[in-house]
């Protein structure tokens, strides 16, 4: 049972539409103004300032970060966990609060990848971002952001299986580019 209520709780905790609230408090309906469907912190910055977005993305990463740290204390289990932090990006990307609307996942991952890897997120983030600032340019004839964002998923699996995280733990950063990778593409 508690590994039901972790999961079932983790989906609810990431459909809260954090962008779209503080959107709709700066007098903007994302769900009018996005054409693409994404209704994330990108979009915030777009309608309504720096300063929106970066509390609507600190509610994203936040809530990716506390649907881990509650999997851990409610079940303990690892595959739970993992879980647990999939569908709080499912619940994010495609929120039941928003008629299956929502945002692309990213900063939600990140807050999962933080509360559950965060030796190997530091470390790649430590690697990848001044490496991304100095070829900003398209690579491979991909966007610089999907190819970074990528590698930067990879280099914190490999270092989990490095520092010895249990393997669930170690595979979460590919699990958790899924809905990312699917929300992208439709």
């Amino acid at each position: 049972m508690p590994h039901f209520f972790s999961i079932f709780l983790s989906y609810f905790i990431g459909s809260i539409p954090f962008s779209f609230i503080i959107a709709k408090a700066w007098g903007v309906d994302l769900k009018k103004e996005t054409k693409n469907g994404h209704i994330g912190a990108g979009a915030v910055k777009k309608n309504c300032g720096l300063f929106p977005a970066i509390l609507a993305g600190g509610g994203d990463f936040g809530k990716g970060a506390l649907v881990i740290y509650l999997a851990q204390k409610i079940s303990g289990q690892e595959w739970i966990i993992v879980l647990a932090g999939l569908l709080a990006i499912i619940g994010h990307n495609w929120s039941i609060f928003l008629k299956f609307w929502g945002g692309k996942g990213a900063l939600v991952t990140l807050g999962s990848l933080f509360c559950l890897l965060p030796i190997p997120f530091l470390l790649s983030l430590s690697l990848i971002i001044p490496f991304s600032l100095i070829k900003r340019k398209e690579i491979f004839k991909m966007r610089a952001t999907s190819f970074f964002t990528g590698l930067g998923y990879l280099l914190v699996s490999i270092l989990s299986f490095i520092f010895k995280f249990p393997f669930a733990f170690s595979l979460s950063p590919i699990i958790f580019s899924l809905p990312m990778i699917f929300k992208k593409n439709s």
